[in-house]
C-alpha cells in the first residue's frame, strides 16, 4: 500500500504503558479521543517514512490516550515507537463546512477588513485552551517586522477563502497589542 502525500499528523507516541505493548499517545485531534476513530495509523518520523499499523484498540486513560496496535505485543517492541508520529490520510479526515484543517490555513495571507492592509501570512496555529490562534508573520517589506497572534474566533475572522489563500480579519480596537515587533 503506497503512502499518499496528503497525510495529516494527528498524534505523537510518547512511550510504552505496561508490559503488553500498549502505547501512550498524545492526540492532536479535537476532541482528543477522535484519534481513536481511525482503524489504521501510519506511524513514522515523517509521513514519507511512515508504515501502516492496524489499530486494535484505542481508549482514553485519564488525560492521555492509550492504544494497542497489531503486532506490538510487549513493552520492548512498544518502546521502539517512542517519539514517532501518527499520520492518517487527509481524505479520511471529516471536516464540516465551517471547519478548517490547520494545514489548510498555513501560508494563507491575512488582510485587515476594509483596508485590504496585508498583515502577513499564517506560519502556524497555536492552541491555548479557550481558542486557537493564528500566528501571522509580517511581510518582508513591512515597516516594522514582527508577529501577530490573532484569535481564530467568529468575532475576529470575517472570511476564509482557501481557494485564494486569503483570510480577512476584523481587529477590534486594542488588538494592536497582539503584535510583537522583532528587534
Amino acid at each position: 500500500m503506497a503512502l499518499d502525500t496528503s497525510y495529516l499528523h494527528i498524534g505523537d507516541i510518547l512511550g510504552a504503558h505496561g508490559l503488553k505493548g500498549t502505547l501512550i499517545v498524545y492526540s492532536h485531534t479535537r476532541p482528543a479521543n477522535a484519534v481513536a476513530g481511525y482503524s489504521c495509523w501510519w506511524v513514522g518520523k515523517t509521513a514519507e517514512a511512515a508504515k501502516p499499523h492496524k489499530v486494535k484498540r484505542c481508549w482514553q486513560h485519564g488525560k492521555r490516550m492509550l492504544a494497542d496496535l497489531d503486532g506490538i505485543t510487549d513493552c520492548n517492541s512498544a518502546e521502539q515507537f517512542k517519539k514517532l508520529k501518527i499520520w492518517v490520510p487527509a481524505s479520511e479526515v471529516e471536516v464540516d463546512d465551517d471547519e478548517y484543517l490547520w494545514e489548510e490555513l498555513i501560508g494563507c495571507e491575512v488582510l485587515r477588513e476594509g483596508s485590504d492592509e496585508l498583515l502577513g501570512s499564517v506560519t502556524a496555529l497555536e492552541e491555548y485552551g479557550a481558542q486557537d490562534n493564528l500566528v501571522v508573520c509580517s511581510p518582508e517589506d513591512a515597516e516594522v517586522q514582527g508577529e501577530w497572534l490573532i484569535p481564530f474566533i467568529e468575532e475576529t475572522i470575517v472570511e476564509v477563502d482557501l481557494d485564494e489563500g486569503i483570510i480577512v480579519v476584523d481587529l477590534p480596537e486594542g488588538m494592536d497589542v497582539c503584535f510583537t515587533p522583532r528587534s
